[in-house]
């Protein structure tokens, strides 16, 4: 199940709102998983929380650069990720090859313990250079512990 299933209704939030909650959740969730040695769904799920945190991002402070067709430009990752080099929100400071090159490696079932912790913090810099961290985990709603 979905780490944002049940605790959010998208419908009755704005676009961004909704991106920063699952942006939230998705963290919180992704690093309980990883802390459980839950490694391949754990990192799954942090690559989508940076995944909606970079939409969010781009959908709170460069709406101008969307135009025509936003929602669909925010589904395209490539999009996405050329934007923000664009702009120099990411650049060589993130590894993001390397983070999506350690989700697939822990989702085929490879060991990516030896590279996992420098990725994560990589991620918090990352996370908290456009402002997602630090966020105050009280403010959400409570985790499902059917979340896998």
């Amino acid at each position: 199940m979905s780490p944002h299933f049940g605790l959010m209704d998208a419908s009755k939030m704005s676009h961004d709102e909704a991106l920063l909650l699952r942006t939230k959740l998705h963290y919180r969730c992704g690093i309980r998983r990883v802390r459980e040695k839950k490694t391949s769904s754990g990192l799954a799920t942090l690559y989508d929380a940076l995944l909606s945190a970079m939409r969010w991002y781009i959908l709170t402070r460069l709406p101008d650069e969307l135009g025509a067709d936003a929602e669909e430009k925010l589904e395209n990752e490539r999009f996405v990720f050329s934007l923000l080099r664009k702009h120099g929100i990411l650049d060589d400071s993130f590894d993001l090859v390397g983070f999506q090159d350690l989700v697939d490696k822990a989702l085929m079932e490879e060991d990516v313990s030896l590279n996992r912790d420098n990725a994560l913090k990589e991620l918090d810099i990352f996370l908290g250079r456009i402002a997602i961290l630090p966020f105050d985990e009280s403010e959400l709603p409570p985790e499902d512990p059917a979340t896998f």
